[in-house]
């Protein structure tokens, strides 16, 4: 799709945007009780769902911060966004991306609980990462937060897969041959397909924060039952997201400290990768 497909921009909603602080869009299911619902009735628990099921995403607020929640899937088939919320990512309502997943560890050195700031999103079959926008000042947030968990913290390259990766040496070559630390289902797919959607002028001023926690470290044999286990450590660090080190308190306490959309006169800008 090129620039012609994307129909035309509202001026009136291009002003209001770059006068007011930007929207974060959360590409998960946010942590109970932090993303307060906007316009909605009913208990938390359903409202979040719709961060799975509407197409357009939950619309909510942490703290002083617009949030729209989108749960964008796994695999190479990810989530559309749908009409309304692609049409807010154009008109630059939105104006930050945040992705904070589980992933594997492609990387001998890294264990469960450790914290990987992606540096560039790499897809496996091959191919240059896409070009994005990030936050050069978060290393020194997300280190506190890993310290806080005693945790380690890195931020190098994440591997973006099509399907589960179990087995010690299939890790070790994938961590060899691309120099990513960690391998995830979802997020350089997610990217791509944004990157077709958008305008190239719209797509570039986007800043994109990828965070994953490591919830299987690299099995210690390659025997079937060191397997296992990483695929269970896989399995509970992401259906079980709770407890003081899971996925849901580490995406609750960096999304509440989580710097402002806009920086005053003089900050540094985005820093570019890929």
């Amino acid at each position: 799709m090129n620039s012609s497909d994307h129909g035309k921009d509202d001026p009136a909603r291009r002003q209001h945007a770059s006068e007011s602080p930007g929207e974060i869009l959360f590409l998960r299911v946010p942590p109970a009780g932090l993303v307060k619902p906007v316009g909605s009735v009913g208990r938390p628990v359903p409202a979040r769902l719709r961060a799975v099921f509407d197409r357009d995403g939950f619309r909510g607020r942490a703290g002083q911060r617009s949030v729209t929640c989108f749960w964008i899937g796994m695999g190479r088939r990810v989530r559309v966004p749908g009409r309304r919320l692609l049409e807010r990512i154009r008109c630059g309502e939105i104006t930050e991306i945040i992705d904070i997943g589980c992933a594997g560890a492609l990387d001998p050195a890294l264990r469960r609980g450790d914290m990987v700031l992606s540096s560039d999103d790499i897809v496996f079959d091959g191919g240059l990462p896409v070009v994005v926008s990030r936050r050069p000042e978060l290393s020194s947030i997300l280190a506190e937060v890993a310290a806080g968990r005693g945790a380690a913290f890195r931020r190098a390259p994440i591997l973006t897969h099509e399907r589960f990766v179990a087995r010690r040496e299939q890790r070790i070559e994938l961590f060899e041959r691309t120099g990513c630390v960690a391998v995830q289902m979802e997020h350089a797919w997610f990217v791509r397909l944004l990157q077709q959607l958008l305008a190239a002028d719209r797509f570039e001023k986007i800043r994109i924060t990828h965070l994953v926690l490591i919830t299987d470290a690299v099995p210690r044999g390659a025997g079937r039952r060191e397997t296992m286990l990483s695929t269970w450590d896989a399995l509970t660090g992401y259906t079980f997201p709770g407890g003081r080190c899971g996925i849901a308190s580490l995406r609750r306490e960096v999304l509440s400290r989580w710097p402002g959309a806009t920086e005053p006169p003089g900050a540094v800008p985005p820093h570019r990768s890929g």
